[in-house]
């Protein structure tokens, strides 16, 4: 019995069953079909770890901005072992099968719209900036000490619009993976974004590890067919010819014209989701992320007289979002504050409080709370992000010497 035979039935099952289980909204569409499969899985595998692994989790949590839950693994496991047990009935029942031809066809052709679908969704996000945005008002006080791992990665990657648009451009190079005649190109391709993709989820701890561990197997496993010419032309320097994958052709020709309408709908439909996609998500950060009316990064200014509306050591306060503030005390420890802002009454509920405030000419701001016997004046010192050596600084085409502050 092959072995070759005996990997391919494996590889057959286990790709795709991750696919349809684990397909991350890379076809589109594709939730209406899957749904009852993944409703089984959300059944199935918190039994299986319960039960067979012994194993303890939120049971509640399923697959969400995290693509490295609990639940994802043992799915994955799951599948794994199915792939196994698969590969051997198949292999049983199926063992006097010359070759796989067709199903190998129909296999890559799956896994090469997965992985352009997939990275195209990501690259167009890019390039509107929108995946990784640059950093607002309150990363830019945040110290670095302060950053997690996969905020600081956020913050290097979100600092250039251009950096984005590059890699975004990059990724939408996976499109080629569409194109029969040029996969290994797009293999090629694909392989090398996946890889930069994999090791920052890796090394800067960013919970997409397995899909895009699984982005750069899909396309080497493309490109495993032409591994011995692909070496002799780049190590060799021999010349070389690649083979094209041969679709299969049905006798009667409608047939295979329904293959193209299937083809085109599909592009198509992906398309719009596409800029459906994008234009949602712009709703969405226009809604959850609307700017404060007091927008800015503010001192508050310290007094020797008694204050009791403002405590003496918050020393700053960001307001970036609608109904979010942030304070820092004198030990620079972030507070969070819900504040309510009318503008149009000049009113502002700070710290259980509530305020008139007035904008100077300068930017600053004037708390003021009037008591039965005092009246309390709080004033807010507006900064200037402009000026933070971050932003300030641009890009040089001529640098006499390296500029690392």
């Amino acid at each position: 019995m092959s072995k070759t035979k005996i990997g391919f039935r494996f590889s057959f099952i286990f790709i795709l069953s991750f696919i349809l289980v684990m397909n991350n909204g890379a076809f589109p569409l594709f939730h209406y079909i899957n749904r009852p499969i993944v409703q089984l899985m959300h059944e199935f595998t918190p039994w299986f770890a319960k039960n067979v692994l012994n194993y303890s989790y939120d049971y509640s949590i399923f697959t969400n901005g995290s693509g490295d839950t609990s639940y994802d693994w043992i799915t994955l496991l799951i599948l794994f072992l199915w792939a196994i047990i698969g590969a051997i009935i198949w292999s049983i029942a199926d063992r006097k099968r010359k070759n796989y031809s067709a199903c190998y066809y129909w296999l890559t052709t799956f896994m090469r719209y997965y992985i352009a679908f997939m990275l195209i969704n990501y690259g167009m996000i890019k390039l509107v900036h929108a995946q990784m945005p640059p950093p607002g008002l309150d990363r830019l006080m945040q110290p670095l000490g302060e950053f997690s791992p996969m905020g600081l990665a956020w913050t290097y990657f979100g600092y250039s619009k251009g950096y984005n648009i590059f890699v975004g451009i990059v990724e939408i190079l996976a499109g080629l993976l569409l194109f029969r005649k040029i996969v290994v190109l797009g293999a090629l391709i694909t392989m090398a974004v996946s890889i930069n993709i994999m090791t920052t989820n890796y090394f800067f701890d960013v919970p997409v590890k397995m899909v895009s561990t699984a982005l750069l197997i899909l396309s080497i496993f493309l490109l495993l067919p032409h591994l011995k010419p692909l070496f002799n032309f780049l190590i060799l320097g021999k010349s070389v010819q690649i083979k094209t994958i041969r679709n299969p052709k049905f006798t009667k020709a409608w047939k295979n014209k329904i293959l193209i309408v299937i083809k085109i709908t599909v592009i198509g439909i992906f398309v719009i989701q596409q800029i459906s996609g994008l234009l949602n998500r712009q709703k969405l950060i226009d809604h959850y992320f609307k700017k404060s009316p007091l927008y800015g990064i503010y001192l508050i200014e310290s007094s020797n007289e008694i204050r009791t509306t403002i405590p003496e050591d918050w020393t700053s306060i960001v307001f970036e979002y609608e109904g979010h503030a942030n304070i820092r005390d004198m030990y620079y420890k972030k507070q969070r504050l819900s504040p309510v802002i009318d503008p149009k009454e000049k009113k502002i509920s700070l710290n259980n409080y509530t305020f008139d405030y007035s904008v100077l000419e300068n930017g600053d701001i004037l708390l003021t709370k009037t008591f039965s016997d005092r009246t309390e004046e709080v004033k807010l010192i507006k900064q200037h992000p402009e000026e933070f050596e971050l932003i300030k600084r641009k890009f040089n085409w001529i640098q006499e010497h390296p500029y690392n502050r």
